[in-house]
């Protein structure tokens, strides 16, 4: 259940990606010391509105003395966020639009740091917790905390600072932990250093310590000292509940600069849309990438593209990823069951839909537009032919459960080529996935 007010999940997630981007690169700005956002649970919906509410919000951190912000302002969700009627699901989705303030000799790097923060966020799902706790008059409060997804990385999937593991009910447990995820395909990050990630220990939120300075792995539960600057720590807790969040943005805007103090301002405006769900739905987003292989020909000699005991591979990020089961039948009518049909399934069609920006730069996305558009064809490893055999793994992460499928298919059906109506290119592949024998 939320505990919080919904457009307070996206301006935690905002407040901490800053923060984890400026612990990454202290030029980039982050962290309670230079960027407070405020989130607004009024439903305003006009320019005027919001304006009135940045010029109030100012006003109060002038008279607090926290005119040192280097980003200051606030997010609102402009329409009235719905509630899909699903008794068993939460699933929220909302638009918001978040203005901060910057003094005009900042905007520059606010800029960079804003364009950043959509950079690691767009396209990508956010695992968040909701963090329970009593304040000092022992009554409840609940507040937003992010914690890292497993495999959210460019390439091959790796265990990043600050991801989610798992559960755990003491750190004797976590070698064994890792064993299960690294089984999977997972990695970890190289370098003889310390690392740190967060664990469910005992309904609890940790951070974990994994020291590699010495070459091999050491475990430990860690505390907020205010020494460990390479993970962003839980607020104390008694319990938290599992939620996740899909981003997606809108444009940059920059208004005219205003003097504010004997100072010139200006405000920068972004926004966007973002689906708060619960830790059992499924996102679109829960699929962090596809990887698509070449294994080789089906031919009277088969062909076999193996080299040095690997194929020829590429990730690649798909806009939609609709499938089809389609399951061949025959029917058996009997009059003594009462006209009704039995029917027997003898052969199984399953397909794989995927939809790509065409980026020619990925070599296998231009020979997939060269055969579509050109008919270009041939039988080694850098050319598409209709009768080879791919492999696609499919990488599904939600809150450490890492989960890595592979089939083999073939395409099947039309390559379609599109451009939409921004001008971009996609190509759209139908794979059906085949057996392994013939």
């Amino acid at each position: 259940m939320v505990k919080v007010f919904p457009i307070d999940f996206v301006r935690q997630i905002l407040e901490q990606k800053l923060e984890e981007e400026h612990l990454k690169n202290v030029n980039l700005y982050g962290g309670k010391n230079q960027v407070a956002i405020t989130s607004f649970y009024e439903q305003l919906k006009t320019q005027d509105e919001v304006d009135r509410f940045v010029d109030n919000y100012r006003d109060l951190t002038e008279q607090q003395n926290r005119t040192g912000l280097i980003l200051n302002g606030v997010i609102v969700s402009p329409e009235n966020p719905t509630i899909t009627n699903l008794y068993s699901s939460l699933i929220i989705p909302m638009v918001w639009t978040c203005s901060l303030r910057c003094r005009l000799e900042d905007r520059d790097n606010a800029l960079i740091t804003i364009n950043n923060l959509i950079e690691k966020l767009k396209g990508r799902k956010v695992d968040i917790a909701q963090l329970n706790s009593r304040d000092n008059f022992n009554k409840p409060i609940s507040v937003p905390f992010m914690v890292g997804t497993l495999g959210q990385n460019d390439g091959d999937p790796i265990i990043k600072n600050g991801d989610f593991l798992g559960s755990l009910a003491n750190i004797g447990q976590m070698s064994s932990l890792v064993t299960s995820l690294t089984s999977k395909g997972l990695v970890f990050e190289s370098g003889n250093k310390k690392f740190y990630y967060y664990v469910n220990n005992d309904g609890i939120l940790r951070v974990v310590e994994r020291d590699k300075t010495s070459g091999t792995n050491s475990y430990s539960f860690v505390n907020d000292d205010g020494s460990i600057k390479d993970i962003i720590f839980p607020p104390e807790h008694t319990s938290f509940e599992k939620f996740k969040v899909s981003m997606s943005f809108d444009a940059i805007r920059c208004d005219e600069p205003r003097n504010l103090n004997e100072k010139e301002y200006c405000e920068i405006s972004f926004g966007g849309s973002a689906t708060l769900v619960s830790e059992g739905v499924q996102l679109g987003n829960d699929l962090l990438k596809v990887n698509i292989s070449k294994l080789g020909i089906k031919a009277k000699t088969p062909i076999d593209f193996a080299t040095n005991n690997r194929y020829p591979n590429w990730w690649l990020e798909p806009l939609e990823l609709p499938s089809g089961s389609n399951a061949n039948t025959q029917l058996n009518q009997l009059v003594s069951n009462r006209f009704l049909n039995n029917s027997h399934t003898d052969a199984l069609s399953l397909t794989l839909q995927y939809s790509f920006v065409y980026d020619n730069s990925i070599s296998l996305l231009k020979q997939l537009f060269e055969y579509a558009r050109y008919g270009t064809q041939g039988l080694t490893s850098t050319y598409i032919s209709p009768n080879m055999i791919f492999g696609i793994t499919e990488i599904w992460s939600s809150w450490g459960e890492f989960e890595y499928t592979f089939v083999r298919a073939k395409i099947v059906e039309n390559i379609d080529i599109e451009n939409t109506e921004s001008d971009t290119l996609t190509i759209s592949v139908v794979m059906q996935i085949q057996g392994e024998n013939n």
